[in-house]
């Protein structure tokens, strides 16, 4: 969604009393990123330990940053745990009518993450697999 878009929603979200103030705040913070800046850690995946997740993830972008790919580049401040691999860029689809390569900028990277554990651990509290962005990587 666009920034107007996100302008419009929240005016038609609060009651009309507060509609100028939230307006003239949205529009004074302009394009700063401003959710999720005081974050701890979050936590993609899942912790359902009945009912983890499993597939593929892609196109992930947190805060402006793009959180699979700095995973698979083994960012020091991601953290992976359980079974997650990365599958692979999107692939081209052949006899398409694209004129242009994307840029790299717009890349996806999938990255697929299962629940496969082995039998032979002995730890008695199995974590799901679970991307996690640690502090220091928001703007």
């Amino acid at each position: 969604t666009t920034d107007s878009e996100r302008l419009e929603i929240a005016t038609k979200k609060f009651p009309l009393k507060y509609a100028r103030p939230v307006v003239d705040w949205l529009q004074e913070k302009g394009r700063q990123l401003t959710i999720f800046n005081t974050q701890a850690t979050v936590t993609i995946g899942g912790s359902d330990r009945s009912r983890p997740f499993q597939g593929q993830l892609s196109g992930l972008y947190y805060n402006g940053l793009k959180v699979l790919n700095m995973a698979a580049e083994g960012n020091l401040n991601i953290k992976i745990n359980g079974s997650v691999r990365l599958v692979g860029d999107v692939p081209s689809v052949a006899g398409s009518a694209r004129t242009t390569a994307q840029p790299p900028e717009m890349s996806t990277t999938f990255i697929e993450t299962t629940t496969t554990m082995s039998t032979t651990t002995t730890r008695k509290h199995r974590s799901s697999p679970t991307i996690q962005v640690g502090p220091g990587d928001g703007e």
